[in-house]
């Protein structure tokens, strides 16, 4: 009698394997058959834009490349040709992780707004630009030289360009003033970012007379917030999304979350040198008043102040006073 070969892991019946568990927002699950679109998502960078962000983000940028054509033809004496080769968002770890080494990084901050931005481009492509306002013709005819001091001090005039021209995107949002930080040819050594921190990455295709290269310019996510704010309030207000009293809508899930509530009594001020000599069965004596102006911690603030007491033999507090100005 034969007997058939035991079936191999990847030849088990597909009833032996467990069911896949799909659970919504408001915690019901999907049920057995139903068709569930899911995506990846990196939940170490969680800021990173959505795709009508990104649309509109790359929509404000085709103003910039306007702008940085004809201040460089201007500058370089040349006809120029600016293309967007790439645009999106990626960590800050995978944007250094794809730089060359040695390669020209200039680094710029943008007041009042936090985080450091970075112009990138090849060393030979710098070269030819600094060549070019020198009065040359022709690029430069070893890829990999370095930029001498003189060169990195014409290579600012070009950088200037780039990061003022990125300013001049959010005259409207606010008043921004860019200072060129330095430079750096090897970007192991830049930790002005944190790793996981997310970039808005543009690679900017710039070409004049034979010489071409690509320019990219990041910064941190973090940086065009407050602008992306405004752009959208703006937005609000010329479509009419936020009109006076509506809201967003109340879900009937969320009745049932739970919220820690905590009655704080107000103990008076004592020393360390008293505090450290506590111990348990110790007795702190409160002010007469400490009753009346207990406060009413709802899930780590303090919302409310409160009147503390006794009702129908249970301890209970009543409200007195909402807060406006929330206090940790």
């Amino acid at each position: 009698m034969s007997t058939a070969p035991a079936p191999t892991h990847e030849e088990a019946p597909a009833e032996n394997k467990p069911p896949t568990v799909v659970l919504r927002c408001d915690g019901t699950r999907a049920a057995k058959g139903e068709v569930v679109a899911i995506a990846p998502l990196d939940f170490r960078n969680p800021s990173f834009l959505a795709e009508s962000e990104l649309r509109r983000l790359r929509s404000v940028h085709e103003d910039y490349l306007r702008g940085l054509t004809s201040r460089l033809s201007a500058l370089l004496r040349s006809e120029v040709a600016i293309n967007l080769t790439k645009f999106g968002t990626q960590s800050y770890e995978e944007f250094i992780g794809g730089l060359k080494s040695p390669g020209q990084i200039s680094m710029f901050r943008v007041a009042p707004l936090n985080g450091v931005g970075y112009i990138e481009m090849p060393p030979d492509f710098a070269i030819a630009l600094t060549n070019r306002i020198l009065g040359g013709r022709e690029p430069v005819a070893n890829p990999e030289a370095y930029l001498t001091d003189i060169e990195t001090a014409l290579l600012e005039d070009v950088v200037a360009i780039f990061y003022s021209e990125w300013c001049e995107l959010w005259r409207e949002q606010a008043a921004l003033t860019a200072q060129l930080l330095g430079h750096e040819t090897n970007p192991r050594f830049m930790q002005s970012t944190e790793k996981n921190a997310a970039m808005l990455v543009a690679a900017i295709d710039v070409a004049f007379g034979r010489a071409q290269g690509i320019v990219q310019v990041a910064v941190p996510l973090s940086m065009i917030e407050p602008m992306m704010k405004q752009m959208d309030a703006g937005r609000a207000r010329e479509t009419g999304a936020h009109r006076g009293g509506s809201g967003v809508a109340w879900k009937a899930h969320y009745d049932n979350i739970a919220i820690p509530l905590c009655a704080e009594l107000v103990a008076p001020r004592t020393t360390v040198a008293d505090l450290l000599k506590l111990k348990p069965g110790d007795v702190i004596e409160l002010p007469a008043t400490a009753l009346d102006s207990t406060r009413l911690n709802v899930a780590g603030a303090i919302r409310f102040t409160a009147r503390a007491g006794q009702q129908n033999g249970y301890m209970a507090v009543q409200i007195t006073e909402k807060l406006s100005d929330l206090k940790k």
